[in-house]
């Protein structure tokens, strides 16, 4: 005979039961809704790059074309002074010639400089530069220029040789139509006085 005492207990662990499958599923329901809501935040996170702006490098070039041009006239003004003082030095044809070349390569740099409103950085005095740089590959040139006419020579090599180097490299990253033509034209330029030099040396 069932007892008043034992239906209690019964009707207890019924409900017991119930309350527990409650909570469990009230808590399986928050954590997916935690879980929802973390997932959509991450998504959110890995997505906000795409909404950054895109980086201005308009100014950037330009700066990079006023660098590249302002080096490349003391570059050519570097050759042009040093062949004027081994011309005086010695006299030879070779250097009275390519220094008048040097002097036209430098005003096609000063046009592509005036277009763009870049002042001049040229000091007047032969042998006087800017760039430190190029103050001191002069100083060492003429150096070693001064030894002997050989050595005024292979000096006249390393120059174009160097300013061969110098402008493929701007050539690499150059963008404007004028400043690449004008590029190419000097690289001409220094490839055949190179061929120059080197039949002096030659001979």
């Amino acid at each position: 005979m069932t007892t008043i005492k034992g239906i209690s207990i019964v009707l207890g662990v019924v409900a017991a039961i119930a309350v527990a499958s409650v909570a469990g599923y009230m808590l399986g329901d928050n954590a997916l809704v935690k879980e929802e809501s973390t997932t959509s935040t991450a998504m959110i996170d890995e997505e906000q790059p795409l909404l950054s702006k895109e980086p201005d490098t308009g100014s950037a070039t330009t700066d990079s074309t006023e660098t590249q041009l302002l080096y490349l006239i003391e570059e050519e003004k570097l050759a042009h002074d040093v062949y004027t003082v081994l011309y005086d030095k010695y006299g030879a044809r070779v250097f009275g010639n390519i220094l008048q070349s040097e002097s036209t390569h430098q005003e096609r740099v000063l046009s592509l400089l005036e277009q763009r409103n870049i002042a001049d950085p040229r000091k007047d005095a032969v042998g006087e530069f800017t760039d430190p740089d190029l103050q001191k590959l002069y100083d060492d040139l003429i150096a070693k220029g001064m030894k002997s006419e050989k050595d005024a020579y292979e000096v006249g090599v390393t120059i174009e040789e160097v300013d061969i180097a110098d402008i493929t490299k701007q050539l690499e990253t150059a963008s404007d139509v004028d400043v690449i033509q004008t590029l190419e034209d000097l690289r001409r330029g220094s490839e055949n006085h190179l061929r120059a030099f080197n039949r002096q040396l030659n001979r």
